[in-house]
């Protein structure tokens, strides 16, 4: 049965998104100037409404049910779009106006850009949280959809409805235990075969290293491990014979706490550019124009980091 919008008051929106945001009924009365009790009927309205508890009780807060989140994405986009239009470039106050941000990105964000970021929104005391969801087959069209509020990928999307700006790029190396027994020095490319690799899943798309190799015409890389995540590739290389191939930045940053020798990779390849990627329908929202600046910032200030270190 189709639902008739006249049949849901609009202001309960609001109330909704904010109560999936604080996970929380009195953050989210707070928030929005609500008592508490108001805030509760309200949110019986809507359950009535849409036939769905919504939101499950705990002792920590609520939780939302499978029904709220897939109408939070719908409903998040909707608002926004709304306060865009509505706002005429009023700005946005991070200090003043709690928001959450959706990033969709891979460990490698999470490892060497997420806790500057973190660093400089404690630091500056602004309302903000941010949301990390890995990237998944469906990821472009959430973005697409607005979603998301940013992608940070080493692949880009190409669609007309996405602006796609490459923020920074990323070198590969070769990671190996200090104590390894015969690498001791940057392998040659036959070193390389020989060695025992941990390594990535595909997940249905080339990897970074078989983008840029053809690795049709090299032999086969001995596979000793497959993980899920850089930092797992990083954990396994450190107590054992394997080798593997990650990202110069990330493998510098956690080297020395892991006991990590950091090598050049064995042949000349091109460096891999990382994509930032947004919807054109936060083209006039000052709250993703803020994040979009704060993302360049901290990938500039890191890189800058890196670069001094390097030298």
């Amino acid at each position: 049965m189709k639902l008739n919008l006249r049949s849901i008051d609009l202001n309960l929106l609001p109330i909704f998104e904010a109560v999936m945001e604080t996970r929380q009924y009195s953050k989210a009365a707070d928030r929005l100037g609500m008592s508490q009790p108001a805030m509760s009927a309200a949110i019986q309205r809507l359950r009535n409404t849409l036939n769905d508890p919504l939101f499950i009780r705990t002792s920590k807060g609520v939780i939302p049910t499978p029904k709220a989140d897939i109408l939070y994405n719908d409903i998040r986009g909707a608002l926004s779009q709304l306060r865009q239009g509505l706002s005429q470039q009023k700005g946005f106050d991070p200090s003043a106006q709690p928001h959450d941000f959706r990033i969709l990105s891979g460990d490698y964000f999470e490892f060497v850009l997420l806790p500057q970021l973190i660093e400089e929104v404690e630091s500056h005391d602004f309302q903000i949280r941010f949301n990390l969801k890995p990237i998944l087959e469906g990821s472009a069209t959430q973005l697409i959809h607005a979603q998301a509020d940013v992608m940070l990928d080493a692949f880009p999307i190409d669609d007309e409805r996405i602006h796609c700006e490459v923020v920074t790029q990323e070198t590969l190396v070769v990671v190996a235990s200090k104590k390894h027994s015969w690498i001791k020095e940057s392998p040659t490319i036959r070193e390389f075969f020989k060695a025992t690799h941990a390594v990535l899943p595909h997940r249905g798309r080339l990897l970074p290293l078989d983008k840029i190799i053809d690795t049709s015409q090299m032999p086969e890389r001995k596979i000793g491990v497959q993980v899920t995540q850089y930092i797992s590739l990083l954990a396994a290389v450190s107590r054992s014979e394997y080798i593997a191939t990650v990202p110069k930045h990330l493998a510098s940053r956690y080297a020395d706490s892991l006991g990590l020798a950091v090598y050049d990779f064995p042949i000349d390849i091109p460096p891999i550019n990382i994509y930032m990627m947004w919807s054109k329908v936060f083209d006039h929202d000052p709250a993703n124009q803020w994040l979009l600046n704060q993302l360049r910032a901290v990938i500039k200030t890191i890189m800058k980091e890196e670069s001094l270190t390097a030298n």
